[in-house]
């Protein structure tokens, strides 16, 4: 005997897909004007100007359409609004109940009304690949690459943001409560680790955020993001002399990373699935349909009030860890309440004066876990015989407006690591507050970016505005004696400005190409400049490497007062080396007055210089 209930409802499917064609309809017709008309007009420019327009088309312009970050975003509207459109019945206690009550099993209600709103996406894609192929074959240009690029992508984005919206919209029993939770779900991995990033920097002495590991995953968990990162199409022409003529080629990247969200895509339907079957009719209209996620919703809500309102009241009241400490745990409590509100659609809700206790406990008791540095955070520096090597940044003292003000190394040499050593321990020590105060009276300040790699394997990252005493600078062990070893470290310069990679370019079949001097006239009240070629570059920069190791250019002193804020000194030297693959790489360094062998090398060269009135740049 057949049975009387179906897993499958074709009248409920069409009558969907009738109901909502404006929906689809917006979308086909987006399309429609982006590819096959498109197409169209490039044909009619092609056939009236004789142009090979559809090249272009076929090459370009149909795979990159897809990589471009607003399609993702479009992508990203259409699946909620489809999404919100066929679960539309979910959000009305009549048409929940009017649905109930068709002989059909929920397994059928769910799939009908999901793939319904699912072809809504994937069939106008269909149609438009057809009709874009039509196109390319009257132009005489198809690139099948292209177009299944085009296809892969707007498919597997469609499937997996339009799974995603319908997962959210099993949570809650409201409509508009549908595009918030999506918009979240989308974004609150971001959102919370930056939160997090942020309160750490303002409790935290010398944290500098979290390892690019976490960013790669926090970037996998905010879809929108990664996808316009990754989903790339470019072309470019053979070389004719090879190939004997210019063949267009066509490179994509991101179809693994979309391969991934469709298969995450599947993983929602699933879920969305079985949260259907479990939901209660009754639950239309209230904010949070789940019983089990009304805790997480109300303590989530409690968690990202705390931290975001808490940071933006701090911004407007004053820093300091007490005022931001007290902004956390009463945003905090509002937001507890506030969810609480939302979830029994009544303001009655101070009686359940629980849950908000437990949250202000909850912060209190991590900002006591924080402000004693109970985890030794704050203190931790590693023994420099543990480290295998630093990747140093900042040393920012004293600028000379050119590519040594500020440092970024990795360091490997033992006694340059003491050096560091010694000024993280400098910069631990200034966390008083009253020490900070004094050293700003009278002294310089440098920033400090540390990633120490261990021999045992495991990494340390801190951050720091280290406060310097000039008068201190001869006193082994302060932190300006500190900075002031590392600037007279001349091979850690050598390479910190750049000029170890250019020689590596060199040697690498590299060559010189020239090197611009450039200064102020003071007589004229404007800057010049002369560019040397060939043998004259050669002597420029072995007359600076000269004086460089000779310790006569990029000469940075702690106590030279005119130097601490100061800009460029409007006299420096480019140098610019062509590497073998192609490419250029240029380092600039200030010409000091006491660079003496460049300076002697510049005024045996006068007048062989090709500035900016020749008309003719030659070598």
């Amino acid at each position: 005997m057949r049975s009387g209930t179906s897993f499958f409802d074709w009248t409920v499917f069409k009558k969907t897909i009738c109901r909502f064609w404006p929906l689809w309809g917006t979308y086909f017709a987006i399309w429609l004007v982006m590819l096959p008309l498109n197409g169209l007009m490039r044909l009619r420019m092609q056939i009236a100007n004789g142009f090979d327009f559809m090249e272009d088309f076929a090459y370009s312009w149909v795979a990159s359409v897809a990589a471009v970050d607003s399609i993702v975003v479009l992508m990203a509207l259409f699946g909620a609004l489809c999404a919100m459109a066929v679960f539309s019945h979910l959000y009305n206690a009549r048409s929940a109940n009017l649905f109930g009550s068709l002989p059909i099993r929920r397994e059928g209600l769910f799939l009908t009304h999901y793939l319904a709103g699912l072809a809504f996406l994937l069939a106008p894609n269909a149609v438009i690949f057809l009709l874009t192929l039509l196109v390319e074959l009257a132009g005489g240009t198809v690139c099948m690459q292209g177009l299944l690029f085009w296809l892969a992508v707007v498919c597997g984005e469609g499937f997996f943001f339009y799974s995603m919206a319908v997962f959210c919209g099993m949570f809650t029993g409201h409509i508009l409560a549908l595009p918030a939770f999506y918009a979240i779900f989308n974004f609150i991995v971001s959102g919370v680790t930056e939160l997090v990033h942020t309160v750490l920097r303002g409790f935290y002495y010398g944290f500098s955020g979290f390892t690019e590991e976490v960013y790669t995953v926090v970037k996998w968990f905010t879809p929108i993001v990664w996808l316009s990162e990754t989903v790339r199409a470019s072309t470019y022409h053979t070389n004719a002399e090879v190939t004997g003529e210019a063949l267009p080629v066509l490179e994509t990247e991101g179809l693994g990373a979309v391969g991934i969200y469709a298969i995450a895509a599947v993983a929602l339907a699933v879920c969305a699935f079985f949260l259907y079957r479990a939901r209660r009719l009754e639950s239309a209209g209230d904010v949070v349909s789940v019983r089990p996620m009304r805790p997480v919703f109300k303590y989530g809500v409690a968690l990202c009030a705390g931290l975001a309102l808490g940071m933006v009241t701090t911004m407007f009241t004053g820093g300091g860890e007490i005022p931001l400490m007290c902004a956390i745990v009463v945003w905090g409590v509002i937001g507890c309440f506030g969810a609480q509100m939302l979830l029994d659609k009544s303001f009655r809700v101070f009686r359940k004066w629980k849950g908000a206790a437990a949250v202000a406990a909850v912060f209190i008791a991590l900002f006591l876990v924080v402000n004693f540095d109970l985890t030794g955070f704050e203190t931790r520096i590693p023994d420099p015989s543990t480290v295998d090597s630093v990747e140093a940044g900042g040393i920012t003292a004293v600028y000379l407006g050119d590519d040594g003000d500020h440092l970024q190394q990795t360091i490997t040499d033992q006694s340059v690591i003491d050096l560091i050593n010694i000024l993280h321990r400098e910069a631990v020590a200034q966390r008083d507050e009253e020490r900070q105060a004094q050293m700003q009276i009278g002294g310089a300040s440098t920033s400090l970016e540390l990633t120490y790699r261990l021999k045992t394997g495991g990494t340390l990252t801190r951050r720091y505005t280290v406060w310097l005493d000039p008068d201190e600078v001869n006193r082994e062990g302060a932190a300006a004696w500190a900075v002031q070893q590392l600037y007279d470290n001349r091979e850690l310069y050598w390479q910190a400005y750049g000029f170890g990679q250019l020689e590596t370019y060199l040697a690498e079949g590299g060559r010189l190409e020239n090197a611009n001097h450039e200064f102020y006239d003071e007589e004229a009240g404007m800057s010049d400049y002369a560019v040397y070629y060939g043998k004259d570059a050669a002597t420029l920069f072995a007359a600076m490497k000269e004086d460089f190791f000779a310790g006569r250019i990029a000469v940075r002193r702690v106590e030279d007062e005119e130097h601490w804020y100061g800009g460029s000194l409007r006299n420096y030297l480019m140098f610019e080396a062509a590497t073998k693959a192609g490419g250029s790489f240029y380092v600039q360094i200030s010409l000091q007055d006491t660079a003496t062998s460049t300076l002697a090398a510049l005024e045996g060269m006068a007048g062989r210089g090709v500035g900016p009135d020749t008309e003719i740049y030659a070598k």
